[in-house]
């Protein structure tokens, strides 16, 4: 490249007034694509700023085009015709004798080094086109860079979409612990630097704060990084404030209006710019893009053929029209490494067409077409969820989901739909229960089935009865499960043969209420009668779920033994079936006998299988419960640190889908751990919350495991005494969940000694108590320990001295509630 004197440079670039912010990649990519390139076409939206960027490049590239740069301004030109006109007045060219102004400017063009930049070319697309490729054809030291909407489609052509401005993370927005770190955070996105600059331009002491962070990074984000929007919103805090702003995007067309006097009127409000592209497409392009504004949460081809066809459009026309819109800029095609294109639009153009949508009146048609066909499409997958395939069906409705619940909305609203809408939730209630949208599946099941177009007794009331008290009973909340899981049963049994599988669900339901509230005799009748239907059926899966709450009832109730085999019976079955859903309840079932057999390598190598499973499926409630059993693993051989890392995953899970009984289960573990860690205050304020948690829901602690929380009760209340503890108690039961959960989960200051934590008796007398514990007389702890018998006796007065009791059965109680069980008991190590 020849070196040349600024004195030979130049250009017409205009100087902006205002900073540019951010896009380093994006200016060296395109400065890029100049260098190999000679025609570079910049695309996006509307006010993604194009026009800017190609100024920025244009400025950080005068040295490379030693005969000028030169910026032609097309917006303003209506007549196509005027395009050569415009750009030889730009270089101040004109006509000369008999030659026309084409050969006149190619002639100049011919001989020098030079970069010509056409601004906003959309609405002159062919002309700008044919013109560029003539005069590139013909001057070899020519390059073009083009802004458009629209590529302008011709040979040699680099077309570049610019991206929007990078966005924030999603960040709590009211947390004093994190509140600097997500400022930090905010900070370095770009979206954010350009709303705070310019929002400092219209009203200078405007500052980024931790109490505004949040809703700048929610403007920011709602608005798509779009960067005439933003700063449209930012010019706004002259008057409002950033929540303020936030909370009226919904009407966003009319809040973003006064930009600046001097700029294009099509960038003084965020409506012009979209009239501006809106009125360059065709009819069909239209109609189209306010059909398929509908989809919340974007579409596939088949979907929006469906969905966009009819009055006007024809069904094979929605392609290329949906093709045309990706071309403007209008529309995005995002094409992922597995699975179909899906269609979507940025929520600010959803918005501007779902108003023209409104506007022409076709509304409710095109809510119509929308809704039958995502209860077309959910009553198509939702098979899939109990097949080989689940994993891809889960995938389909988590794409989906936005869409799905849009449809449920709309039928929510309208009588006439009340039958469409108990379809969809009854299609939808598996993905909800897998995925742990218990919250939301339970209240859009509930709404769907207590409307009156869908009352009648059918097998789709009946199914999505099923799901809502598959859904209550996941959430523990067993009082609200009885109506549900008993009218399904009911139907299931009107609808004879057609219903006997349902029925047989019913039934396998209302066992697990039984054995949940301790009704541990209605229970196994339950089952059995569930048991007998699925055997009629042949119905293999059934069978095996069976054996599996016959497996869990007989845990609940101490036998492990009937457990293990109900168990192995059904893990057999699943292997056979090949169906992962029932092996991941299976390792977890028999990964919990493992664990209260003791057997905990057995019982890890169980439940670690399971939870991959588990979390290759997305299912938060059974995620939950596979890190709880892990986490009573890690409890039992006294790993706390461990225990509290999983116990404190299956909180945040169970948390966040509402499981009572399980956030229950898990606080009343941490509080045995802060007993052992001689917390006793906090042990009792835990086991307080838990109790008054399952008070409401009617969750009670299986049968099997009441003798030892009734011994661990009774030793606080007598270490602390009866009106202490009674303090405590009722101390806990008024916290709140998330004060509770940060004390259970909290890391003691100082671990006691072991001979501390157990009352001061060395490890020889320690070995005593164990096999004390274990019912040996005085003469076979004398062998065991190869010692005489009055050494033992010896022993025996120190330990009862030192605890303060008078009796054998003090000392082994005592020794029970510490777990001090084997005579080479050790924190680390125990058996």
């Amino acid at each position: 490249m020849p070196s040349f004197s600024s004195t030979q440079r130049s250009y017409n670039i205009p100087t902006p007034l205002s900073t540019f912010i951010g896009r380093e990649p994006e200016i060296a990519e395109v400065k890029q694509l100049l260098s190999t390139h000679r025609l570079v076409t910049l695309t996006g939206a509307g006010g993604s700023g194009k026009t800017r960027l190609a100024l920025k490049v244009a400025g950080e590239s005068l040295g490379k085009f030693e005969h000028g740069i030169w910026f032609v301004e097309l917006a303003s030109i209506a007549d196509p015709t005027f395009v050569l006109q415009t750009i030889a007045s730009t270089l101040n060219i004109y006509e000369k004798g008999r030659q026309s102004l084409l050969d006149v400017l190619i002639n100049y063009l011919s001989a020098r080094n030079s970069l010509l930049i056409l601004d906003n070319c959309e609405h002159l697309i062919s002309a700008c086109a044919q013109l560029s490729e003539t005069i590139l054809q013909k001057c070899p030291g020519l390059k073009i860079l083009v802004t458009s909407r629209e590529v302008l489609g011709i040979t040699g052509e680099a077309a570049w979409i610019l991206p929007s401005l990078s966005l924030p993370s999603q960040q709590p927005w009211i947390n004093p612990a994190s509140a600097q770190d997500a400022l930090n955070l905010y900070e370095e996105s770009e979206s954010v630097q350009l709303f705070v600059a310019r929002a400092q331009a219209s009203s200078p002491e405007f500052r980024l704060t931790s109490e505004n962070g949040g809703w700048v990074a929610e403007v920011c984000r709602r608005l798509d990084g779009m960067p005439l929007a933003i700063e449209l919103a930012a010019a706004r805090v002259r008057a409002l404030s950033v929540q303020q702003i936030a909370e009226r995007l919904d009407d966003r067309f009319h809040l973003l209006t006064g930009g600046s006097r001097t700029a294009p009127a099509r960038q003084q409000t965020l409506a012009s710019a979209l009239d501006w592209s809106y009125a360059l497409l065709s009819v069909t392009e239209q109609k189209v893009l306010q059909r398929v504004s509908i989809f919340a949460g974007g579409a596939s081809l088949e979907a929006a053929e469906w969905v966009c066809a009819g009055e006007e459009v024809e069904s094979a026309e929605v392609l290329d029209a949906l093709s045309h819109l990706v071309d403007k800029s209008l529309l995005m095609a995002d094409k992922p490494e597995t699975g179909d294109t899906r269609y979507r639009l940025l929520e600010t153009i959803r918005q501007y067409a779902l108003e023209k949508l409104a506007e022409s009146g076709e509304m409710d048609g095109t809510k119509d077409r929308y809704l039958h066909y995502f209860v077309y499409w959910a009553e198509k997958v939702e098979p899939s969820l109990n097949e080989a395939e689940q994993l891809h069906g889960l995938h389909l409705y988590e794409v989906e989901h936005d869409n799905l619940c849009n449809a449920l909305e709309w039928c929510s609203k309208d009588e006439k739909r009340d039958e469409l809408g108990l379809r969809l939730a009854a299609a939808c209630g598996r993905f909800w229960r897998v995925h742990g949208h218990l919250s939301e599946g339970r209240l859009r099941l509930s709404t769907a089935l207590s409307k009156t177009g869908a009352q009648q007794r059918t097998i789709t009331r009946a199914h999505a009865l099923t799901l809502l008290a598959n859904h209550i009973y996941l959430q523990s909340d067993y009082p609200a499960m009885h109506a549900p899981a008993e009218e399904a049963l009911s139907i299931w049994r009107e609808l004879g043969a057609q219903g006997k599988a349902g029925a047989a669900f019913a039934l396998d339901l209302l066992g697990e209420l039984a054995t949940e509230e301790g009704d541990y005799e209605s229970a196994p009748r339950l089952f059995q009668e569930a048991l007998e239907i699925y055997e009629e059926l042949n119905d293999l899966s059934g069978i095996g779920q069976i054996h599996m709450q016959f497996g869990w009832n007989a845990m609940r109730t101490g036998d492990l033994h009937a457990a293990e085999s109900h168990l192995e019976k059904f893990l057999t079955l699943a292997q056979a079936a090949g169906d992962q859903a029932s092996l991941v309840y299976a390792f977890s079932g028999l990964g919990e006998v493992a664990v209260r057999l003791g057997q905990y390598d057995r019982a890890i190598s169980f439940l670690d299988r399971g939870l991959e499973l588990n979390r290759l499926r997305g299912d938060k409630w059974g995620t939950g419960t596979m890190l709880g059993s892990l986490g009573w693993a890690a409890l039992r051989q006294r790993d706390f640190k461990r225990m509290r890392m999983l116990l404190g995953e299956s909180l945040s899970i169970r948390t966040e889908i509402s499981d009572k009984g399980g956030i229950a289960w898990c606080l009343e573990k941490l509080a045995e751990a802060k007993r052992d860690e001689e917390q006793l205050e906090e042990a009792v304020k835990i086991f307080g919350y838990a109790e008054a948690l399952r008070a409401p829901i009617g969750s009670v602690i299986d049968l099997a495991d009441q003798p030892a929380y009734t011994r661990i009760i009774s030793a606080l209340q007598a270490a602390l005494g009866s009106d202490a503890f009674a303090a405590l108690w009722a101390e806990g039961k008024t916290m709140r969940l998330d004060e509770v959960i940060e004390c259970a989960l909290s890391v003691p200051e100082s671990m006691p000694t072991e001979k501390e934590r157990f009352g001061g008796l060395t490890a020889r007398e320690r070995e005593v108590v164990a096999l004390i514990v274990q019912g040996k007389s005085n003469r076979e702890i004398a062998e065991a320990m190869t010692v005489g018998v009055k050494t033992i006796e010896t022993y025996i007065t120190r330990i009862l001295n030192k605890l303060g009791f008078d009796s054998r059965v003090q000392i082994a109680t005592w020794a029970m509630e510490k777990r001090l069980t084997s005579p080479g008991h050790n924190m680390e190590n125990p058996v």
